[in-house]
């Protein structure tokens, strides 16, 4: 599997991206949780599209992968905090964010208990049409682009490109890059063997799944296995 992607590690704190600037398309190593104080943007990865404002909260596992692109004429303020349960991610909301970023300056461990005590489910709007591709990438490995461009009225390479724009990387990528991801939490999880997960996943053989895994975390099926990972 092609990589397309930067490495990220995050460290808790405030960031500031100055008006009309974002990060490309990165994937982080460990899950953390951004908290938005100031101005807006778009996020578009494994969990979708979201435009996001002041007291929204992004919450992402380990190997997330995602592009942001601004959406405001003002600086985009964010909260990093840790995030550890690969279990819980997408967009949610806390009713007061700056209590979390006064928590934050004392102890960000504090903070993020408090956030997680404090975080309630977003209403999901009208999806984008990039956001409803993404998740049908993600639940149908047989989808065929040609067919989804049909239904839109587009041609294959115009809604490539569209996916591309929002999300940093071609549809097959990202369905690469999502099903990889998915095994290997699946991985993390279940104790059942690689080579059932590799045929549950749609990988063609074991070695093709561990190229996956690999190329995505940097390191094989194998080697997570090996680490005394708890099943949960």
């Amino acid at each position: 599997m092609r990589t397309n992607h930067t490495y990220w590690s995050v460290r808790a704190g405030l960031e500031t991206f100055p008006r009309g600037t974002a990060p490309p398309r990165h994937r982080h190593l460990e899950g953390y949780a951004s908290i938005v104080l100031a101005g807006s943007f778009v996020e578009a990865g494994f969990s979708g599209r979201v435009k996001v404002q002041p007291g929204d909260v992004l919450l992402h596992g380990r190997f997330d992968c995602h592009a942001n692109s601004p959406h405001c004429t003002r600086a985009v303020q964010i909260l990093r905090l840790p995030w550890l349960d690969d279990r819980v991610e997408g967009h949610f909301r806390v009713s007061d964010p700056d209590v979390l970023a006064r928590l934050a300056e004392r102890d960000p461990r504090e903070s993020t208990v408090a956030l997680a005590e404090s975080l309630r489910a977003v209403d999901s709007p009208l999806q984008h049409w990039t956001s409803r591709l993404a998740s049908a990438l993600q639940t149908t490995p047989s989808l065929s682009l040609s067919g989804w461009a049909e239904q839109l009225g587009m041609r294959p390479e115009a809604l490539s490109r569209g996916f591309g724009r929002e999300f940093g990387v071609s549809p097959k990528q990202f369905r690469l890059e999502a099903r990889a991801r998915r095994a290997w939490l699946e991985i993390l999880r279940s104790p059942r063997t690689l080579t059932t997960i590799a045929h549950e996943f749609g990988f063609s053989d074991l070695a093709h799944l561990s190229r996956s895994v690999r190329s995505l975390t940097g390191y094989p099926p194998s080697a997570w296995r090996s680490r005394g990972l708890h099943f949960r």
